[in-house]
């Protein structure tokens, strides 16, 4: 896992400017190898089957859940349901339009990893596991065009939401 770089500034709290990683080291790659190499799609342009195949988002989406913080469904919908209103910006536009939008849509998508960057580094309590954190971070970072969102990450994103129905944290109701 690459280090995250707190930059800080001078009289800010202790540990301001030191990399910032997790004692557990829990990154998707520690669960799947190679994730996300070579992209969502094969070289036919179909999406990859084990981004939405239940013998390898579920035992991931299983080790989010059993993190000390733990995911919840309401955790992982407030990011998924984010997902699906840019979805609904860019559906039922002709190509032209939608690669327009896209421009406007994308630095949404962007601002997912600053979410969950936050929800990850809450204190005294983290919001999201470490590993869900990566999941979304390593996610953004590949997707480039509409199609990588749209028809790479939303189906696989959803696959990890519905396989993790039988997995989440329990909420305090």
């Amino acid at each position: 896992m690459s280090a995250q770089y707190n930059p800080g500034r001078p009289g800010g709290p202790p540990g301001r400017g030191q990399p910032l990683r997790d004692p557990h080291g829990e990154t998707v790659t520690k669960y799947w190898p190679d994730y996300l190499k070579g992209g969502y799609f094969d070289e036919a342009g179909n999406l990859r089957v084990e981004y939405v195949c239940r013998d390898r988002v579920e035992p991931l989406v299983e080790k989010m859940c059993q993190d000390r913080v733990g995911l919840t469904s309401h955790q992982v919908r407030r990011y998924f349901g984010h997902c699906r209103a840019l979805e609904t910006r860019l559906k039922g536009l002709k190509e032209e339009e939608r690669a327009a939008r896209w421009k406007q849509v994308h630095v949404e998508v962007k601002k997912l990893d600053i979410a969950a960057a936050d929800g990850a580094a809450k204190q005294p309590t983290p919001k999201i596991p470490e590993l869900f954190h990566d999941f979304i971070r390593r996610n953004v970072a590949a997707i480039k065009t509409h199609k990588d969102f749209l028809s790479g990450f939303l189906p696989h994103f959803e696959a990890l939401v519905g396989f993790g129905q039988a997995h989440f944290k329990k909420e305090r109701g």
